[in-house]
């Protein structure tokens, strides 16, 4: 019931307008391509990120915040999603002093000072390119689970970056696919959360050609929809009008 109030502060329907916002967070190894992803899905400073200077995205060992709004429309209704992008950390455990955040810091600071910290699309991020940072997303999926991230409205992305290196790629696409099932199984098991298949998505992205960015931007809103019960709100409401 708790969760129920938390989530209906996020959204509003107003004649055939509806908007929401809600978090979403980025975890995986270090020099993965969170926050690259992230800025790209961003349009930080509005122009590509690939024509950045590489010095200006080395990765923080801090809480890194953005956001990204995308317009839609479902039946005669005008949605728009506010997703509020904080990307972890990806040195584990915590920081000595003086040494920024580490996970376990930076999500002490996550849930402490986040006006919104319901967390409704978790990206485990790996390199493609990396077999290690693949088998790492369990010890990821696994601190997220202790700390409370993953609720049973939240749903899962399996991000690879780096898929423009097509020669370099060491993960394959069974793999990715034995990892949703994994994942599934892994939060119902240590969790008690039953998430969906249909809600834990698979997306390649390269942050150089913009390839496969449209999906990641498409599985977050589809994360929104699917955690607000935007398509049953939608039909109340119109049951309403007829009454």
């Amino acid at each position: 019931m708790a969760n129920e109030n938390k989530m209906s502060k996020l959204i509003r329907l107003r004649e055939s307008k509806i908007t929401c916002t809600g978090g979403v967070v980025f975890i995986g190894d270090g020099n993965t391509g969170k926050t690259h992803t992230a800025l790209n899905l961003a349009s930080f400073k509005k122009k590509k990120i690939k024509l950045v200077s590489i010095d200006e995205l080395k990765k923080s060992i801090n809480l890194e915040f953005n956001y990204f709004i995308f317009h839609s429309n479902i039946e005669e209704y005008q949605v728009t999603t506010s997703s509020q992008i904080f990307i972890m950390p990806g040195q584990k455990g915590r920081a000595e002093i003086g040494q920024g955040l580490a996970f376990e810091d930076a999500v002490d600071l996550y849930f402490s000072v986040s006006a919104i910290n319901e967390v409704l699309t978790l990206v485990l991020t790996f390199d493609l390119t990396d077999i290690r940072t693949f088998q790492e997303l369990e010890y990821w999926l696994e601190r997220a689970m202790f700390r409370d991230i993953i609720k049973e409205y939240t749903s899962i992305v399996i991000l690879g970056t780096h898929f423009d290196r097509k020669e370099e790629i060491v993960v394959t696409d069974e793999q990715i696919e034995n990892a949703k099932v994994f994942v599934k199984n892994f939060i119902l098991n240590k969790k008690g959360i039953d998430v969906a298949l249909n809600n834990i998505y698979s997306v390649k992205v390269s942050n150089i050609s913009d390839e496969g960015l449209d999906d990641l931007k498409q599985a977050i809103y589809t994360s929104f929809v699917t955690a607000f019960s935007i398509q049953q709100l939608i039909s109340e409401n119109n049951n309403l009008k007829y009454l």
